[in-house]
């Protein structure tokens, strides 16, 4: 790898759903000659009284991170952050947060987070599954139990308003492995797509390789099947319309994607 370039995508932030603004720290990499980049988004959601931003994206994205905040919530300040899991592209800006935010509470399952950054322990709020944080004006977040995870505090979260469910690494994948064997990547001008919107579908090949690399809870998850179809019951359950993970495309064709996350569990463990 020649070079890493700190950015994010121009074609990004872009609102994916009512109230959810999807804000990508896209990272360009150069490799043999071309340009290819690999997502660490974060999510902001506003309703008319308070904001929450899930995940913090990874540090060397903070300076556009802190910038497009400014440009999206105006004179208000963020009031939440919703960690879904204790990881560098998770958490890694939350010292940053909490400087520019004295005020933020940090929630989610935050039981070993004073470890990292003793620091924000004072922001620290636990939350658990079923709770409700109300963002005004008929905008409330909910707290939901991740069926997909890959440490034993992830958490997901789901806006009822605007169906959208943030499942940070659930429901990743890698766009084209196929140019690397090493890198989550996707092509320029990708970035800010919906998976509606790419040239091509996700592949099984592109699930397989992120459920192989980084959920190692899969290895011991050996019933895909009983997996994936409790995610579909709580998909119905809630009124999903939209999947927000937190390393790959937005998914606004679940029932169509989630057939290929499933074989790609499959596929990584040869289940």
């Amino acid at each position: 790898m020649e070079e890493l370039v700190e950015t994010m995508s121009s074609d990004l932030p872009r609102p994916v759903a009512d109230g959810v603004t999807w804000m990508s720290s896209c990272l360009p990499f150069h490799i043999d000659g071309r340009v290819i980049h690999g997502h660490n988004s974060t999510f902001l959601v506003q309703g008319e009284s308070a904001s929450i931003l899930v995940d913090t994206g990874n540090p060397s994205s903070w300076p556009i991170i802190s910038e497009k905040l400014d440009e999206l919530l105006g004179d208000r300040k963020l009031d939440y952050v919703f960690p879904t899991h204790p990881e560098l592209p998770h958490t890694g800006n939350l010292p940053r947060l909490v400087q520019k935010y004295p005020d933020v509470q940090i929630v989610g399952d935050v039981r070993d987070y004073h470890l990292f950054y003793p620091q924000i322990e004072p922001n620290l709020h636990a939350r658990v599954p079923g709770d409700h944080i109300d963002l005004g004006g008929g905008y409330e977040f909910v707290v939901v139990e991740a069926l997909i995870r890959d440490l034993p505090n992830t958490q997901w979260g789901f806006v009822p308003r605007a169906g959208v469910l943030f499942t940070a690494d659930g429901f990743c994948y890698m766009h084209r492995p196929e140019l690397d064997d090493e890198d989550p990547v996707h092509l320029p001008g990708e970035c800010g797509l919906v998976t509606t919107e790419l040239a091509g579908p996700v592949a099984v090949e592109n699930a397989a390789f992120f459920t192989g690399s980084a959920l190692y809870w899969a290895r011991f998850a050996n019933d895909a099947d009983r997996v994936y179809d409790r995610v579909l019951r709580l998909v119905e359950e809630l009124g999903v319309t939209t999947v927000a993970p937190t390393h790959g495309n937005v998914i606004t064709n679940l029932l169509d994607v989630e057939p290929v996350i499933r074989a790609g569990h499959k596929q990584a463990y040869r289940y």
